[in-house]
């Protein structure tokens, strides 16, 4: 017994046709399903729709994480900087007091030995004043002995106080300043944020 080809009729022209056939022979018509009724795009619809459900349930909970942790980090913020005012009032610092040519001495000699030193220190340097920035974002203080220094120590300024003190000074002038050392680089040299500055 031979098998019957599977027969549907041609969409265009009513003709029987085979159902493999994406093509009708009589009228020329495409026969091919509508894409919505591929089992591949009922997939692809399922699909969408699980990731927009999960997305937009994960953004409720992801902000409201955000947000505790904001408030979280704050509170801290605010507890550590009344234990950090409180810890400055309680014990003074003290500065130690280096020429800037001595820093950059060590920082030629050996940098890595320089910045475990000096990173992360109170000082008292002495030094040539060479930049003033027009911004008054930051000076630049360089050995008092060598005019043609380029790399020094980067100061930043960090109030009008300190801003007023420098705009009565000029460049090569002999200046004190105090502060910490927050960065120490071969590259760019030292940097510091001062807490006074004098003549």
């Amino acid at each position: 017994m031979e098998k019957q080809p599977k027969l549907v009729t041609c969409k265009h022209c009513g003709e029987e046709i085979a159902a493999g056939a994406k093509v009708c022979p009589k009228c020329g018509g495409k026969n091919k399903k509508p894409i919505y009724k591929r089992p591949w795009f009922s997939v692809l619809v399922v699909l969408i729709v699980i990731g927009a459900i999960g997305s937009a349930g994960g953004k409720n909970e992801s902000s409201n994480t955000v947000s505790n942790e904001n408030n979280t980090t704050t509170n801290d913020n605010v507890a550590d900087s009344k234990d950090s005012s409180q810890k400055e009032v309680d014990e003074e610092i003290s500065y130690t007091a280096y020429d800037v040519s001595e820093l950059m001495d060590d920082l030629k000699s050996n940098a890595m030995k320089a910045t475990d030193k000096y990173e992360k220190q109170y000082v008292e340097l002495t030094g040539r004043l060479n930049v003033i920035d027009s911004s008054g974002k930051y000076i630049s203080i360089t050995p008092v002995d060598d005019e043609f220094a380029i790399m020094g120590v980067q100061c930043y300024i960090k109030n009008d106080d300190q801003k007023t003190v420098i705009m009565d000074m000029s460049i090569g002038d002999t200046i004190i300043v105090k502060g910490k050392i927050t960065d120490v680089g071969e590259v760019m040299g030292y940097s510091l944020d001062i807490d006074e500055i004098s003549k």
